[in-house]
């Protein structure tokens, strides 16, 4: 049986319009490999967030629960023995809940409202559990087609749902940017979690708004396609076109290669 090795690249822009600002968003990237076994296994946690609650409460925000998940998983990655993959997906959606819980009690120690987008992938092997509250996304590329594996809890998510504006009016609609769903809101959050079975040549892309709205889908399955560059360059390619696109958001990026 044929075992996955991983290339990965992962950046991060504060953007055009806020520039002067601090970057609301943070971005983690973990992988290695070990033996399972008498075989070697690649595994990897990959992070977006995009904070929330104004300029430094944001990046805050966004940093907190990275802190929290990775604090949560580098012991268990990196100890003697990986768990099965059941176990490894119930410390993902346990890693995002102690995050949320870690922000929610902050949020009324000091009686602000933060709050932040998590989409995180654990790969181990050939299968990635994708985590996801908000509206940052995780996509797959396979065969020349991105598909999006993750749902936005956005207002105008709901809207496409019900069929009263269409995808494309997403990208100018006056509420594109309005959650019912994100992370340090309430005591406890519902989180989304899908489970992918990668293939050789795959592609997992996960950015923030600032790249999907930037940058629309057909622009990003171009890039994504681009069979001449790695992550990094891709990374850097996709943040270029985010900026050339309007930059109005901080541009958050990573992809992972499948080989």
């Amino acid at each position: 049986m044929a075992h996955l090795q991983f290339m990965v690249g992962a950046g991060t822009h504060a953007g055009i319009t806020r520039n002067q600002r601090p970057n609301e968003d943070s971005v983690f990237a973990l992988q290695g490999s070990r033996m399972n076994g008498n075989d070697m296994q690649a595994f990897g946690l990959f992070a977006v967030a995009d904070g929330m609650g104004g300029h430094a409460r944001g990046q805050e925000a966004s940093r907190l629960i990275l802190h929290v998940m990775s604090n949560k998983f580098l012991p268990v990655l990196l100890g003697d023995a990986l768990p099965d993959n059941d176990t490894l997906r119930g410390l993902l959606l346990e890693s995002v809940q102690r995050a949320n819980e870690a922000m929610y009690q902050f949020n009324r120690q000091h009686a602000i409202n933060m709050g932040t987008t998590i989409t995180a992938a654990l790969v181990v092997g050939a299968t990635a559990y994708v985590a996801n509250v908000g509206d940052s996304r995780a996509y797959l590329w396979r065969e020349n087609r991105l598909t999006q594996v993750t749902d936005d809890h956005s207002v105008v998510a709901r809207l496409v749902s019900a069929g009263t504006i269409t995808a494309e009016d997403v990208y100018a609609h006056p509420k594109r940017n309005q959650l019912y769903r994100n992370i340090g809101r309430e005591p406890e959050v519902e989180i989304d979690v899908f489970t992918v079975a990668l293939q050789a040549h795959d592609k997992l892309l996960l950015c923030s708004d600032g790249v999907w709205e930037m940058v629309h889908e057909a622009t990003l399955q171009n890039i994504i396609s681009t069979p001449t560059i790695g992550p990094p360059q891709m990374v850097d390619t996709l943040i270029e076109a985010a900026l050339n696109g309007g930059g109005r958001d901080n541009v958050s990026v990573i992809v992972v290669f499948a080989i």
